[in-house]
Protein backbone atom coordinates (compact mmCIF):
# COMPACT_ATOMS: atom_id res chain seq x y z
CA UNK A 1 0.00 0.00 0.00
CA UNK A 2 2.83 2.39 0.74
CA UNK A 3 5.33 1.18 -2.18
CA UNK A 4 4.92 4.45 -3.84
CA UNK A 5 4.95 7.84 -2.31
CA UNK A 6 1.04 9.32 -1.02
CA UNK A 7 -0.83 11.37 -3.42
CA UNK A 8 -1.82 13.25 -0.76
CA UNK A 9 -1.29 13.97 2.62
CA UNK A 10 -2.94 16.72 4.59
CA UNK A 11 -0.99 18.65 7.35
CA UNK A 12 -0.82 17.05 10.60
CA UNK A 13 -2.49 18.20 13.69
CA UNK A 14 -2.29 17.77 17.31
CA UNK A 15 -5.39 16.11 18.29
CA UNK A 16 -8.16 17.16 20.69
CA UNK A 17 -7.74 15.63 24.67
CA UNK A 18 -11.46 14.14 23.63
CA UNK A 19 -9.90 12.78 20.51
CA UNK A 20 -7.54 11.25 21.59
CA UNK A 21 -8.91 9.56 24.79
CA UNK A 22 -11.21 7.90 22.85
CA UNK A 23 -8.65 6.96 19.51
CA UNK A 24 -6.75 5.63 22.91
CA UNK A 25 -9.49 3.58 24.18
CA UNK A 26 -10.60 2.33 20.99
CA UNK A 27 -6.83 0.84 20.69
CA UNK A 28 -6.94 -0.53 24.22
CA UNK A 29 -10.63 -2.64 22.96
CA UNK A 30 -8.67 -3.86 20.02
CA UNK A 31 -5.26 -4.55 22.22
CA UNK A 32 -5.80 -5.59 25.64
CA UNK A 33 -2.25 -6.47 26.12
CA UNK A 34 -1.28 -3.02 25.64
CA UNK A 35 -4.08 -1.32 28.19
CA UNK A 36 -1.93 -3.62 30.74
CA UNK A 37 0.93 -2.23 30.08
CA UNK A 38 0.35 1.28 29.29
CA UNK A 39 -2.06 1.85 32.34
CA UNK A 40 0.74 0.55 35.28
CA UNK A 41 1.44 3.06 37.23
CA UNK A 42 4.37 5.20 35.76
CA UNK A 43 4.34 3.73 32.61
CA UNK A 44 4.52 5.49 29.25
CA UNK A 45 1.28 6.73 27.88
CA UNK A 46 0.33 5.13 24.62
CA UNK A 47 -1.05 8.51 23.57
CA UNK A 48 1.16 11.16 24.36
CA UNK A 49 -0.05 14.59 24.28
CA UNK A 50 2.39 15.51 21.16
CA UNK A 51 0.17 13.00 19.53
CA UNK A 52 -0.78 14.03 15.62
CA UNK A 53 -3.19 13.06 13.45
CA UNK A 54 -3.26 13.44 9.15
CA UNK A 55 -5.83 12.29 6.50
CA UNK A 56 -3.98 10.47 3.51
CA UNK A 57 -4.94 9.29 0.21
CA UNK A 58 -2.34 6.30 -0.87
CA UNK A 59 -1.09 5.89 -4.50
CA UNK A 60 -3.60 3.18 -4.96
CA UNK A 61 -6.29 5.35 -3.83
CA UNK A 62 -6.76 4.16 -0.52
CA UNK A 63 -7.65 6.68 1.88
CA UNK A 64 -7.17 6.44 5.78
CA UNK A 65 -6.31 8.59 8.87
CA UNK A 66 -1.95 8.50 10.52
CA UNK A 67 -1.29 9.13 13.84
CA UNK A 68 2.27 10.42 14.40
CA UNK A 69 4.51 11.23 17.46
CA UNK A 70 8.03 12.66 17.05
CA UNK A 71 7.29 12.29 13.20
CA UNK A 72 7.18 8.50 13.30
CA UNK A 73 3.80 7.46 12.12
CA UNK A 74 2.54 4.77 15.21
CA UNK A 75 -0.52 3.73 13.96
CA UNK A 76 -3.05 3.95 10.95
CA UNK A 77 -7.27 3.88 10.50
CA UNK A 78 -7.72 2.04 7.04
CA UNK A 79 -11.44 1.08 5.82
CA UNK A 80 -13.20 -0.76 8.37
CA UNK A 81 -10.48 -2.01 9.79
CA UNK A 82 -9.21 -1.77 13.65
CA UNK A 83 -6.48 0.43 14.29
CA UNK A 84 -3.43 -1.12 12.25
CA UNK A 85 0.07 -0.45 14.05
CA UNK A 86 2.96 0.09 12.10
CA UNK A 87 6.43 -1.87 12.54
CA UNK A 88 7.93 1.16 14.55
CA UNK A 89 4.82 0.21 16.95
CA UNK A 90 5.10 -3.55 16.57
CA UNK A 91 8.94 -3.35 17.72
CA UNK A 92 7.45 -2.08 20.73
CA UNK A 93 5.02 -4.34 21.17
CA UNK A 94 6.01 -7.26 18.93
CA UNK A 95 3.33 -9.84 20.13
CA UNK A 96 0.64 -7.49 19.45
CA UNK A 97 -0.56 -9.29 16.41
CA UNK A 98 -0.80 -13.14 15.44
CA UNK A 99 2.48 -13.86 13.53
CA UNK A 100 2.76 -15.42 10.11
CA UNK A 101 6.41 -16.47 9.13
CA UNK A 102 8.49 -16.07 5.93
CA UNK A 103 12.02 -16.70 4.99
CA UNK A 104 14.48 -13.84 3.78
CA UNK A 105 14.10 -13.02 0.19
CA UNK A 106 10.50 -13.02 0.77
CA UNK A 107 10.35 -9.90 2.51
CA UNK A 108 12.26 -8.23 0.25
CA UNK A 109 10.09 -8.93 -2.34
CA UNK A 110 6.65 -7.48 0.21
CA UNK A 111 9.15 -4.26 -0.38
CA UNK A 112 8.92 -4.45 -3.58
CA UNK A 113 5.48 -4.22 -3.17
CA UNK A 114 3.99 -7.89 -4.00
CA UNK A 115 1.71 -9.49 -1.62
CA UNK A 116 3.09 -12.15 0.68
CA UNK A 117 1.93 -16.03 -1.19
CA UNK A 118 0.88 -19.46 0.01
CA UNK A 119 4.49 -20.57 -0.75
CA UNK A 120 6.39 -18.00 0.73
CA UNK A 121 4.84 -19.62 4.41
CA UNK A 122 6.83 -21.54 6.89
CA UNK A 123 6.11 -22.96 10.42
CA UNK A 124 6.21 -20.97 13.50
CA UNK A 125 7.46 -22.39 16.62
CA UNK A 126 4.47 -23.60 17.29
CA UNK A 127 4.35 -25.70 14.19
CA UNK A 128 1.12 -24.22 13.64
CA UNK A 129 -0.55 -21.36 11.86
CA UNK A 130 -2.81 -19.42 14.14
CA UNK A 131 -6.40 -19.38 13.99
CA UNK A 132 -7.08 -16.39 11.34
CA UNK A 133 -10.35 -15.47 9.39
CA UNK A 134 -10.37 -13.60 6.01
CA UNK A 135 -9.53 -10.09 7.01
CA UNK A 136 -7.71 -10.11 10.36
CA UNK A 137 -5.06 -8.45 10.92
CA UNK A 138 -1.67 -10.36 10.97
CA UNK A 139 1.68 -9.54 11.73
CA UNK A 140 4.88 -11.06 9.08
CA UNK A 141 8.29 -11.67 10.24
CA UNK A 142 11.07 -13.66 9.42
CA UNK A 143 11.07 -17.78 10.51
CA UNK A 144 12.89 -17.46 14.17
CA UNK A 145 12.73 -13.31 14.42
CA UNK A 146 10.35 -12.94 16.86
CA UNK A 147 9.97 -8.92 15.79
CA UNK A 148 7.26 -7.94 13.16
CA UNK A 149 8.61 -6.67 9.26
CA UNK A 150 5.09 -6.23 7.81
CA UNK A 151 1.36 -6.20 8.72
CA UNK A 152 -1.32 -7.45 6.36
CA UNK A 153 -4.51 -8.56 6.30
CA UNK A 154 -5.51 -12.49 5.71
CA UNK A 155 -6.45 -13.24 1.80
CA UNK A 156 -8.60 -16.97 3.03
CA UNK A 157 -9.01 -18.10 6.56
CA UNK A 158 -5.79 -19.66 7.87
CA UNK A 159 -7.39 -23.19 8.21
CA UNK A 160 -7.95 -23.17 4.71
CA UNK A 161 -3.98 -22.58 4.05
CA UNK A 162 -1.87 -25.75 3.53
CA UNK A 163 1.77 -24.70 3.88
CA UNK A 164 4.75 -26.78 2.09
CA UNK A 165 1.45 -28.93 0.10
CA UNK A 166 2.62 -27.04 -3.39
CA UNK A 167 -0.86 -24.99 -3.04
CA UNK A 168 -0.75 -21.17 -4.70
CA UNK A 169 -2.47 -18.08 -4.48
CA UNK A 170 -2.50 -15.21 -2.13
CA UNK A 171 -2.16 -15.46 1.64
CA UNK A 172 -1.80 -11.97 3.29
CA UNK A 173 -2.39 -8.68 1.03
CA UNK A 174 0.28 -6.55 2.83
CA UNK A 175 -0.87 -3.12 4.39
CA UNK A 176 2.76 -1.88 5.87
CA UNK A 177 6.18 -3.55 5.37
CA UNK A 178 9.89 -2.02 7.01
CA UNK A 179 11.58 0.15 4.65
CA UNK A 180 8.51 1.34 2.29
CA UNK A 181 7.49 5.03 2.29
CA UNK A 182 5.46 4.50 5.12
CA UNK A 183 8.34 4.04 7.08
CA UNK A 184 10.60 6.19 5.65
CA UNK A 185 8.20 8.80 7.15
CA UNK A 186 9.67 8.26 10.42
CA UNK A 187 13.26 8.41 11.74
CA UNK A 188 14.32 5.41 9.64
CA UNK A 189 15.25 3.21 12.65
CA UNK A 190 16.54 0.02 11.91
CA UNK A 191 14.30 -3.00 13.73
CA UNK A 192 16.18 -4.85 16.52
CA UNK A 193 18.84 -6.94 15.90
CA UNK A 194 18.06 -10.31 13.50
CA UNK A 195 19.54 -13.05 15.30
CA UNK A 196 20.20 -16.05 11.97
CA UNK A 197 18.54 -19.42 12.40
CA UNK A 198 19.83 -22.55 12.43
CA UNK A 199 20.82 -25.17 10.36
CA UNK A 200 17.81 -27.57 10.44
CA UNK A 201 15.79 -24.01 9.65
CA UNK A 202 17.55 -23.96 6.26
CA UNK A 203 17.21 -27.78 5.82
CA UNK A 204 13.48 -26.92 6.10
CA UNK A 205 12.78 -24.37 3.69
CA UNK A 206 14.91 -26.94 1.38
CA UNK A 207 12.45 -29.30 1.58
CA UNK A 208 9.76 -26.70 0.86
CA UNK A 209 11.99 -26.38 -2.83
CA UNK A 210 13.28 -23.08 -2.34
CA UNK A 211 16.91 -22.63 -3.04
CA UNK A 212 19.22 -23.04 -0.26
CA UNK A 213 20.03 -19.76 1.38
CA UNK A 214 23.02 -21.14 3.69
CA UNK A 215 25.88 -19.03 1.82
CA UNK A 216 23.80 -15.74 2.65
CA UNK A 217 24.26 -16.78 6.23
CA UNK A 218 27.93 -17.26 6.05
CA UNK A 219 28.20 -13.84 4.79
CA UNK A 220 25.80 -12.75 7.46
CA UNK A 221 27.53 -14.11 9.98
CA UNK A 222 30.90 -12.60 9.12
CA UNK A 223 28.82 -9.27 10.20
CA UNK A 224 28.67 -8.99 13.99
CA UNK A 225 25.25 -8.78 14.21
CA UNK A 226 22.84 -8.54 11.05
CA UNK A 227 19.76 -6.40 10.76
CA UNK A 228 16.85 -7.85 9.09
CA UNK A 229 17.33 -6.30 5.86
CA UNK A 230 21.18 -7.60 5.42
CA UNK A 231 19.66 -10.84 5.87
CA UNK A 232 17.22 -10.23 2.90
CA UNK A 233 19.06 -9.01 0.74
CA UNK A 234 22.32 -11.33 1.05
CA UNK A 235 19.68 -14.08 0.55
CA UNK A 236 18.42 -13.07 -2.55
CA UNK A 237 22.37 -12.51 -3.90
CA UNK A 238 22.87 -15.95 -3.10
CA UNK A 239 19.70 -16.85 -4.84
CA UNK A 240 20.80 -15.08 -7.96
CA UNK A 241 24.12 -16.39 -7.71
CA UNK A 242 23.65 -19.60 -7.53
CA UNK A 243 22.19 -19.11 -11.33
CA UNK A 244 25.11 -18.73 -12.81
CA UNK A 245 27.49 -21.01 -14.40
CA UNK A 246 31.18 -19.58 -13.80
CA UNK A 247 32.92 -21.64 -12.25
CA UNK A 248 36.25 -19.19 -11.90
CA UNK A 249 38.63 -20.21 -9.25
CA UNK A 250 40.29 -16.96 -7.71
CA UNK A 251 43.25 -16.47 -5.61
CA UNK A 252 43.40 -14.37 -2.77
CA UNK A 253 44.82 -11.16 -3.76
CA UNK A 254 42.18 -11.36 -6.72
CA UNK A 255 39.21 -11.56 -4.22
CA UNK A 256 40.78 -8.43 -2.07
CA UNK A 257 41.12 -6.58 -5.34
CA UNK A 258 37.57 -7.58 -6.72
CA UNK A 259 35.90 -6.77 -3.15
CA UNK A 260 37.34 -3.18 -3.26
CA UNK A 261 36.12 -3.11 -7.27
CA UNK A 262 32.78 -3.54 -5.87
CA UNK A 263 33.43 -1.49 -2.92
CA UNK A 264 34.39 1.20 -5.31
CA UNK A 265 31.10 0.74 -7.38
CA UNK A 266 28.80 0.98 -4.34
CA UNK A 267 29.81 4.33 -3.31
CA UNK A 268 30.08 5.60 -6.80
CA UNK A 269 26.40 4.43 -8.25
CA UNK A 270 24.60 3.12 -5.80
CA UNK A 271 25.17 5.11 -2.39
CA UNK A 272 26.67 8.30 -4.53
CA UNK A 273 27.50 12.14 -3.02
CA UNK A 274 24.46 12.93 -3.12
CA UNK A 275 22.39 10.40 -0.94
CA UNK A 276 25.13 9.85 1.14
CA UNK A 277 23.35 12.43 4.14
CA UNK A 278 20.13 10.01 3.86
CA UNK A 279 21.67 6.63 3.95
CA UNK A 280 24.41 7.89 6.40
CA UNK A 281 24.92 6.82 9.13
CA UNK A 282 24.84 2.87 7.89
CA UNK A 283 25.91 -0.37 9.59
CA UNK A 284 28.67 -2.42 8.04
CA UNK A 285 26.62 -5.03 7.53
CA UNK A 286 23.80 -3.38 6.07
CA UNK A 287 26.44 -1.80 3.33
CA UNK A 288 27.87 -5.26 2.83
CA UNK A 289 24.87 -7.20 2.01
CA UNK A 290 23.17 -4.02 -0.04
CA UNK A 291 25.08 -2.10 -1.51
CA UNK A 292 29.09 -4.17 -1.92
CA UNK A 293 27.60 -7.70 -2.92
CA UNK A 294 25.24 -6.22 -5.86
CA UNK A 295 28.17 -4.14 -6.84
CA UNK A 296 30.27 -7.60 -7.71
CA UNK A 297 31.31 -7.92 -11.37
CA UNK A 298 29.04 -9.93 -13.52
CA UNK A 299 31.40 -12.58 -14.90
CA UNK A 300 33.22 -13.54 -11.58
CA UNK A 301 31.03 -11.81 -8.93
CA UNK A 302 29.64 -15.22 -7.21
CA UNK A 303 33.05 -16.24 -6.14
CA UNK A 304 33.55 -12.79 -4.46
CA UNK A 305 33.06 -13.40 -0.79
CA UNK A 306 34.35 -11.48 2.17
CA UNK A 307 35.51 -15.24 4.26
CA UNK A 308 37.42 -16.03 0.82
CA UNK A 309 39.41 -12.57 1.08
CA UNK A 310 42.39 -12.20 3.27
CA UNK A 311 40.25 -10.29 5.80
CA UNK A 312 38.03 -12.69 6.44
CA UNK A 313 35.18 -10.20 8.30
CA UNK A 314 33.13 -7.25 6.70
CA UNK A 315 34.44 -5.21 9.50
CA UNK A 316 38.33 -5.77 9.40
CA UNK A 317 38.07 -4.91 5.25
CA UNK A 318 35.77 -1.96 6.20
CA UNK A 319 38.56 -0.77 8.97
CA UNK A 320 41.28 -1.20 6.12
CA UNK A 321 39.39 1.28 4.32
CA UNK A 322 39.16 3.56 6.93
CA UNK A 323 43.02 3.41 7.49
CA UNK A 324 43.39 4.46 3.89
CA UNK A 325 40.74 7.57 4.42
CA UNK A 326 37.91 6.29 2.41
CA UNK A 327 35.63 6.20 5.24
CA UNK A 328 34.76 6.38 8.65
CA UNK A 329 33.48 4.15 11.12
CA UNK A 330 31.91 4.35 14.48
CA UNK A 331 31.08 1.26 17.14
CA UNK A 332 27.50 1.97 18.22
CA UNK A 333 25.57 -0.77 20.39
CA UNK A 334 28.04 -3.14 20.00
CA UNK A 335 28.02 -2.92 15.35
CA UNK A 336 30.53 -1.30 13.70
CA UNK A 337 28.42 1.98 11.66
CA UNK A 338 29.61 3.77 8.55
CA UNK A 339 29.67 7.32 9.59
CA UNK A 340 31.22 9.22 6.61
CA UNK A 341 32.50 8.64 2.74
CA UNK A 342 35.74 10.54 1.60
CA UNK A 343 34.05 11.13 -2.10
CA UNK A 344 37.64 12.86 -2.85
CA UNK A 345 39.42 9.73 -1.97
CA UNK A 346 41.75 8.86 -5.03
CA UNK A 347 40.39 5.37 -5.14
CA UNK A 348 36.96 7.05 -6.08
CA UNK A 349 38.05 9.62 -9.10
CA UNK A 350 37.29 8.52 -12.63
CA UNK A 351 35.76 5.32 -11.55
CA UNK A 352 34.08 3.42 -14.34
CA UNK A 353 30.48 1.89 -14.22
CA UNK A 354 30.99 -2.07 -14.90
CA UNK A 355 28.22 -4.92 -15.52
CA UNK A 356 27.80 -6.10 -12.07
CA UNK A 357 25.31 -8.41 -10.33
CA UNK A 358 22.68 -6.50 -9.54
CA UNK A 359 22.30 -5.16 -13.13
CA UNK A 360 22.97 -8.79 -14.86
CA UNK A 361 19.22 -10.23 -13.16
CA UNK A 362 18.39 -6.85 -15.27
CA UNK A 363 19.27 -8.34 -18.62
CA UNK A 364 21.99 -5.65 -18.96
CA UNK A 365 24.22 -6.16 -21.68
CA UNK A 366 27.76 -5.49 -21.91
CA UNK A 367 30.66 -4.39 -24.37
CA UNK A 368 33.69 -6.56 -24.55
CA UNK A 369 35.86 -4.37 -22.48
CA UNK A 370 33.32 -5.11 -19.80
CA UNK A 371 31.60 -1.22 -19.79
CA UNK A 372 27.88 -1.01 -19.57
CA UNK A 373 25.98 -0.45 -22.81
CA UNK A 374 24.44 2.96 -22.94
CA UNK A 375 21.18 2.17 -22.22
CA UNK A 376 22.26 0.52 -19.28
CA UNK A 377 24.20 3.79 -18.37
CA UNK A 378 21.45 6.06 -18.95
CA UNK A 379 19.27 3.46 -16.39
CA UNK A 380 21.98 3.75 -13.97
CA UNK A 381 22.16 7.37 -14.08
CA UNK A 382 18.12 8.67 -14.86
CA UNK A 383 17.10 8.23 -11.32
CA UNK A 384 19.82 10.41 -9.80
CA UNK A 385 17.61 13.86 -11.98
CA UNK A 386 15.05 12.80 -9.34
CA UNK A 387 17.15 12.73 -6.40
CA UNK A 388 15.80 15.26 -3.35
CA UNK A 389 17.57 17.79 -1.56
CA UNK A 390 18.10 16.29 2.66
CA UNK A 391 18.07 17.76 5.14
CA UNK A 392 19.40 17.29 8.84
CA UNK A 393 17.78 19.02 11.33
CA UNK A 394 20.22 20.28 14.21
CA UNK A 395 19.94 21.56 17.92
CA UNK A 396 22.05 23.85 19.95
CA UNK A 397 22.33 24.69 23.71
CA UNK A 398 20.49 27.85 24.38
CA UNK A 399 19.72 29.50 27.84
CA UNK A 400 21.54 29.74 30.59
CA UNK A 401 19.71 26.47 32.36
CA UNK A 402 19.81 24.34 29.30
CA UNK A 403 23.83 25.23 29.15
CA UNK A 404 24.54 24.16 32.59
CA UNK A 405 22.80 20.90 32.21
CA UNK A 406 25.31 20.54 28.96
CA UNK A 407 28.34 21.54 31.29
CA UNK A 408 27.25 18.70 33.67
CA UNK A 409 26.56 15.82 31.71
CA UNK A 410 30.25 16.75 30.29
CA UNK A 411 29.52 17.53 26.51
CA UNK A 412 30.64 20.96 24.01
CA UNK A 413 27.63 23.57 24.79
CA UNK A 414 29.02 25.19 22.13
CA UNK A 415 28.07 22.37 19.44
CA UNK A 416 25.12 21.39 17.38
CA UNK A 417 23.35 17.94 17.53
CA UNK A 418 20.98 15.60 16.08
CA UNK A 419 17.89 14.95 17.89
CA UNK A 420 19.32 11.38 18.23
CA UNK A 421 23.02 12.97 19.81
CA UNK A 422 20.52 15.14 22.09
CA UNK A 423 18.92 11.97 23.55
CA UNK A 424 22.14 10.36 23.97
CA UNK A 425 23.36 13.40 25.86
CA UNK A 426 20.63 12.85 28.48
CA UNK A 427 20.51 9.26 28.78
CA UNK A 428 24.57 9.81 29.71
CA UNK A 429 23.87 12.35 32.22
CA UNK A 430 20.55 9.87 33.67
CA UNK A 431 22.86 6.80 33.53
CA UNK A 432 26.26 8.37 35.31
CA UNK A 433 24.04 9.98 38.02
CA UNK A 434 21.84 7.12 38.66
CA UNK A 435 18.17 9.18 38.39
CA UNK A 436 16.56 6.43 36.70
CA UNK A 437 13.85 5.06 39.02
CA UNK A 438 14.94 1.38 40.02
CA UNK A 439 11.27 0.21 39.82
CA UNK A 440 10.41 1.56 36.78
CA UNK A 441 13.23 2.28 34.45
CA UNK A 442 10.92 4.10 32.04
CA UNK A 443 10.82 6.81 34.82
CA UNK A 444 13.82 9.10 35.33
CA UNK A 445 14.11 11.45 38.74
CA UNK A 446 14.30 15.19 38.67
CA UNK A 447 17.65 16.35 40.42
CA UNK A 448 18.20 19.96 40.78
CA UNK A 449 19.79 20.51 36.94
CA UNK A 450 16.63 18.46 35.13
CA UNK A 451 14.39 20.75 37.37
CA UNK A 452 15.93 24.15 35.84
CA UNK A 453 16.59 23.26 32.63
CA UNK A 454 13.53 21.57 31.96
CA UNK A 455 10.46 22.08 34.12
CA UNK A 456 8.31 25.13 34.64
CA UNK A 457 7.68 27.08 37.75
CA UNK A 458 4.32 25.40 38.73
CA UNK A 459 6.08 21.86 38.00
CA UNK A 460 8.97 22.62 40.62
CA UNK A 461 7.39 21.20 43.77
CA UNK A 462 4.55 19.01 41.99
CA UNK A 463 6.66 17.00 39.62
CA UNK A 464 9.68 14.46 40.99
CA UNK A 465 9.32 11.95 37.72
CA UNK A 466 9.28 11.90 34.37
CA UNK A 467 9.09 9.50 31.39
CA UNK A 468 12.38 9.35 29.27
CA UNK A 469 10.35 10.29 25.61
CA UNK A 470 9.22 13.23 28.28
CA UNK A 471 12.54 14.32 28.82
CA UNK A 472 14.08 14.15 25.25
CA UNK A 473 11.03 16.49 23.96
CA UNK A 474 11.55 18.78 26.16
CA UNK A 475 15.48 19.39 26.14
CA UNK A 476 14.88 19.48 22.03
CA UNK A 477 12.13 21.93 22.63
CA UNK A 478 13.98 24.48 24.68
CA UNK A 479 17.69 24.32 22.17
CA UNK A 480 17.99 26.56 19.32
CA UNK A 481 17.06 24.62 16.20
CA UNK A 482 19.18 24.62 12.97
CA UNK A 483 19.29 23.03 10.09
CA UNK A 484 21.36 22.10 7.07
CA UNK A 485 20.25 21.68 3.65
CA UNK A 486 22.50 19.77 1.16
CA UNK A 487 20.58 20.52 -2.39
CA UNK A 488 22.19 17.85 -5.32
CA UNK A 489 25.64 18.54 -6.63
CA UNK A 490 25.90 21.41 -4.18
CA UNK A 491 27.57 21.81 -0.49
CA UNK A 492 26.00 21.65 2.59
CA UNK A 493 24.33 24.93 4.01
CA UNK A 494 23.56 25.44 7.34
CA UNK A 495 20.59 27.74 7.92
CA UNK A 496 18.93 29.28 11.15
CA UNK A 497 15.55 27.49 12.11
CA UNK A 498 12.85 24.50 11.06
CA UNK A 499 13.14 23.92 7.26
CA UNK A 500 10.64 25.97 5.02
CA UNK A 501 7.96 24.03 2.76
CA UNK A 502 6.91 24.57 -0.32
CA UNK A 503 3.47 25.26 -0.42
CA UNK A 504 0.70 24.85 -3.30
CA UNK A 505 -2.45 26.46 -2.71
CA UNK A 506 -5.33 25.93 -5.21
CA UNK A 507 -8.39 28.30 -4.73
CA UNK A 508 -11.40 29.55 -7.14
CA UNK A 509 -10.88 33.58 -7.46
CA UNK A 510 -13.26 35.77 -9.48
CA UNK A 511 -16.73 33.19 -8.76
CA UNK A 512 -15.10 30.28 -11.05
CA UNK A 513 -11.29 30.28 -12.18
CA UNK A 514 -9.39 27.83 -10.48
CA UNK A 515 -5.79 29.08 -9.88
CA UNK A 516 -3.07 27.13 -8.48
CA UNK A 517 -0.32 29.23 -6.50
CA UNK A 518 3.27 28.48 -5.23
CA UNK A 519 5.49 29.75 -2.82
CA UNK A 520 8.97 29.36 -0.67
CA UNK A 521 10.66 27.87 -4.16
CA UNK A 522 13.26 30.11 -3.31
CA UNK A 523 14.86 27.81 -0.21
CA UNK A 524 15.77 25.30 -2.51
CA UNK A 525 17.62 27.94 -5.20
CA UNK A 526 14.79 27.20 -8.12
CA UNK A 527 14.93 29.39 -10.71
CA UNK A 528 11.67 31.08 -11.17
CA UNK A 529 11.56 31.61 -14.56
CA UNK A 530 12.97 28.22 -15.77
CA UNK A 531 10.12 27.18 -13.16
CA UNK A 532 7.36 28.70 -14.74
CA UNK A 533 8.39 27.91 -18.40
CA UNK A 534 8.76 24.16 -16.76
CA UNK A 535 5.07 24.36 -15.18
CA UNK A 536 3.43 26.27 -18.85
CA UNK A 537 4.80 23.57 -20.60
CA UNK A 538 3.56 20.36 -18.38
CA UNK A 539 0.15 21.68 -17.59
CA UNK A 540 -0.26 23.65 -20.90
CA UNK A 541 -1.63 26.54 -19.21
CA UNK A 542 0.00 30.35 -18.16
CA UNK A 543 2.11 30.12 -15.24
CA UNK A 544 3.23 33.82 -13.81
CA UNK A 545 5.17 34.91 -10.88
CA UNK A 546 4.85 38.15 -9.04
CA UNK A 547 7.12 39.23 -5.86
CA UNK A 548 4.90 38.71 -2.43
CA UNK A 549 4.17 42.39 -0.74
CA UNK A 550 6.04 43.16 2.50
CA UNK A 551 9.21 41.13 1.45
CA UNK A 552 12.37 42.73 1.93
CA UNK A 553 13.56 43.50 -1.69
CA UNK A 554 17.28 42.39 -0.48
CA UNK A 555 16.27 38.86 -0.42
CA UNK A 556 12.76 39.27 -3.04
CA UNK A 557 10.41 36.27 -2.27
CA UNK A 558 7.91 35.18 -5.38
CA UNK A 559 4.29 33.80 -5.60
CA UNK A 560 4.09 31.68 -8.84
CA UNK A 561 0.14 31.53 -10.40
CA UNK A 562 -0.69 28.94 -12.87
CA UNK A 563 -3.73 28.63 -14.50
CA UNK A 564 -6.64 26.11 -13.52
CA UNK A 565 -6.30 22.65 -10.87
CA UNK A 566 -2.80 22.09 -10.95
CA UNK A 567 -1.75 20.34 -7.73
CA UNK A 568 -0.34 16.59 -9.37
CA UNK A 569 1.79 18.24 -11.38
CA UNK A 570 3.57 21.21 -9.89
CA UNK A 571 4.31 18.34 -7.18
CA UNK A 572 5.06 15.94 -9.98
CA UNK A 573 7.68 18.69 -11.43
CA UNK A 574 8.94 20.22 -7.33
CA UNK A 575 9.92 16.08 -6.79
CA UNK A 576 12.07 16.04 -9.67
CA UNK A 577 13.59 19.44 -9.12
CA UNK A 578 14.91 17.87 -6.07
CA UNK A 579 12.39 19.15 -3.30
CA UNK A 580 11.64 16.55 -0.89
CA UNK A 581 8.35 15.21 -0.50
CA UNK A 582 8.28 15.83 3.28
CA UNK A 583 8.62 19.61 2.58
CA UNK A 584 5.77 19.87 -0.35
CA UNK A 585 2.55 21.41 1.26
CA UNK A 586 -1.00 21.29 -0.56
CA UNK A 587 -3.86 22.87 0.38
CA UNK A 588 -6.86 22.42 -1.77
CA UNK A 589 -9.20 25.21 -0.72
CA UNK A 590 -11.70 23.87 -3.94
CA UNK A 591 -12.61 20.90 -2.22
CA UNK A 592 -14.65 22.86 0.48
CA UNK A 593 -16.86 24.91 -1.97
CA UNK A 594 -20.36 24.30 -1.16
CA UNK A 595 -19.90 23.38 2.98
CA UNK A 596 -22.68 25.44 4.70
CA UNK A 597 -24.83 26.13 2.04
CA UNK A 598 -28.17 25.23 1.62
Amino acid sequence: MFKKPLTNLKSFSPLRSSDRRRFQNEVYDAYPSIKEECTKEGATPLMPDTLQSAKFVTHIKVGGTMYVVDKNPLWLKVDNLKPVPTVYTMWRWPDILPKLYTWGPVIHKLMEGADLMIPGLVYGPEGTLPNLDTGDLVAITIKDYPFPLAVGTMALPSKDIKVRSGMKGKAVHIIHVFHDYLWSMGDKSEPPELQVGSESDTDEEEEDGQENPSSAQDDMESAPVPAPVAAVQENEDAQEESTESSTVQLTTNEIDDLLKVALYQALCFKVTSEQAATLLPISASTLYASYILPSRPFDVGSEVDVKKSSWKKVQKFLKVMEKNGLLKLKEQRGETMVTSINFSHPSLQNVEPIRTIGDGSKGTQSSSNGKLSEAATSSTTAPQKMESATIEELYKPLGNSILVFFDAAKHDKNAMYTAAEVRKVLTDYVKGNNLADPRNQKMVKIDAILCDALLTKPEYNTVEKLARDQLGQRLLSKMQHFHVLTLPGKEPVLRKGEPKPVNITQEIRQGRKTITKVTGVEAFELDIDDLCKDLTKLCASSATYNPIHGVSPKNPLYEIMVQGPQIKNVSELLLRKGVPKKLIEVNDKTSKKGKGKK
